[in-house]
């Protein structure tokens, strides 16, 4: 046998071991801190993720595997995505979100904020060396009732950015009476603030004695947590 051929039985030989590698193994080794799943299933190359879940964002079931052609650039990125979902994920010392865009729901809300779902529009974040080291697309949020005299659920939006190594997304509402900051460090802490404005006097006297605090500008609430 020439050694051509002996080389070409060889590369074919390790591509079938590589396109048999599990999913499961892939993400228990690069998946970072806060990220699981009830279980994953299939190859490297087109696989399963039940249950997906960063931090307190449940993605839900997602189907999920390599890209080829950054492998040739030397980074693993897995792309992912499900009915209103999708996004590629970057593994590795840079965690890095791209493309990111559809709806996440929240049932447990967000923190003290009765936040039902986050909307993402071509959303890329990426993490490196303990800071945000770019961002870019939009964040947005649809809150819940805060109380009996604000029962309509209100939509919040902005665009992201790095600011002093966080995360920051400062989102405002279509009539900007309503704004929320949300921050998240690399180390997975963060907080949201949330500020009304305009508001009646008896709306605002209500939401005083259920936890808000009065602020320049009107009255507001934060929250926060690590993910």
């Amino acid at each position: 046998m020439s050694g051509r051929k002996t080389l070409l039985i060889c590369a074919l030989a390790l591509l079938a071991l590589i396109a048999l590698v599990p999913l499961r193994l892939v993400m228990g080794l690069a998946a970072p801190d806060g990220v699981t799943a009830r279980s994953v299933e299939g190859t490297v190359w087109s696989g399963r993720i039940a249950d997906l879940k960063a931090g307190p964002f449940p993605v839900g079931t997602v189907e999920a595997g390599l890209e080829v052609a950054p492998l040739l650039l030397g980074q693993a990125r897995v792309r992912v995505a499900r009915e209103g979902f999708a996004a590629r994920a970057s593994l590795g010392s840079e965690v890095r979100i791209d493309g990111a865009s559809g709806t996440i729901a929240l049932p447990d809300g967000l923190g003290e904020l009765p936040v039902t779902a986050l909307v993402m529009q071509d959303l890329s974040v990426a993490m490196a060396d303990g800071a945000c080291r770019e961002a870019s697309g939009t964040l947005g949020l649809t809150l819940g009732a805060l109380g009996p005299l604000l029962p309509d659920a209100l939509s919040l939006s902005g665009t992201a950015r790095c600011e002093k190594g966080a995360l920051v997304v400062p989102m405002r509402s279509a009539e900007d009476t309503e704004r929320l900051t949300l921050q998240i460090k690399a180390d997975g802490r963060w907080q949201a603030e949330l500020l009304l404005s305009g508001l009646p006097q008896e709306t605002g006297e209500l939401l005083l004695q259920s936890g808000f605090e009065a602020r320049p500008g009107g009255i507001g609430i934060g929250t926060g947590g690590k993910l």
